[in-house]
């Protein structure tokens, strides 16, 4: 009879218990490494969108009135605002009314660029703003004034004139006859884990939070949705740190952004270089 080749019931076992051992190593290796690629990803989006929000911030509060900044006390669970009150034109006054009962009308040197507003133009003159309470409250005397109209008269005098809604005198000279325009105050609250940005509900003496009755709007386009997923439950969102003789006031921002277990917390720090 002719000797028959195969297997034996103990080669086939330790065949297959060798291949299920390397099989669960392989499993393993490759599993290990789609969950650290995965990880990567979202650790990688996570990061760009901290970095949008906060390169965000940085710009806009490039163009902040200075000491305008303002900032609530950070709640428990991460819930702050910051408000700022941004400008569109700055240049040089020539005779706004400092004394007496004010006026409603004076010059300034050419913006650049070039800078008009129709009545009513809805913006607002700023002249050395250095006492942050009295900028918001208005009021004249003040640093601030509701202006009417900003027009070119035309001609090569390198002026043009600002009129204000009502008569109004300004407190203080700018040591470097600064003037500022500015607009509406802005506000970047963190609410839960969501950033919103709001706009357009004027000046308040007492800064606004969103827990504050009919102060900040809460819909859209006043209010706008910034970013998602952060939780900065006891951290500080903003912080001032004051000017000192060496540098101007630096606006220091920490934000912890996360999303399926993974966290990235963002510091950066804006230098405010305007100056009253």
């Amino acid at each position: 009879m002719k000797r028959q080749c195969g297997f034996t019931i103990i080669e086939i076992v330790a065949t297959l218990l060798v291949s299920s051992i390397l099989a669960v190593g392989i499993i393993g290796y490759i599993g290990d490494a789609v969950e650290g690629f995965a990880t990567s990803g979202n650790r990688n989006k996570l990061a760009t969108s901290g970095r949008v929000v906060v390169d965000r911030l940085a710009m806009e509060l490039h163009n902040a009135v200075p000491n305008s900044i303002r900032i609530t006390a950070a709640q428990p669970a991460g819930d702050q605002c910051l408000e700022f009150i941004p400008f569109v034109g700055a240049t040089n006054y020539v005779d706004p009314p400092f004394t007496g009962p004010g006026g409603t009308e004076f010059e300034v040197i050419d913006f650049n660029p070039v800078l008009t507003a129709a009545s009513p133009a809805g913006l607002q003159a700023v002249i050395y703003p250095i006492n942050t309470q009295a900028l918001y409250d208005g009021g004249s005397p003040g640093p601030r004034s509701l202006v009417d109209e900003i027009e070119d008269t035309g001609g090569a005098d390198g002026k043009v004139t600002v009129r204000l809604d009502a008569s109004h005198r300004f407190s203080r000279r700018s040591p470097v006859a600064r003037i500022y325009v500015a607009e509406q105050p802005v506000s970047f609250c963190l609410v839960g884990n969501r950033l919103f940005r709001y706009e357009n509900y004027g000046f308040q003496s007492t800064q606004c939070t969103p827990s504050t009755p009919a102060c900040l709007p809460t819909t859209a386009p006043d209010r706008k949705l910034i970013s998602l997923s952060i939780d900065n439950a006891s951290l500080a969102a903003y912080d001032i740190i004051p000017a000192t003789l060496r540098r101007n006031a630096i606006v220091s921002m920490e934000f912890n952004f996360t999303e399926q277990g993974d966290e990235v917390r963002l510091k950066h720090e804006v230098l405010m270089r305007n100056v009253p």
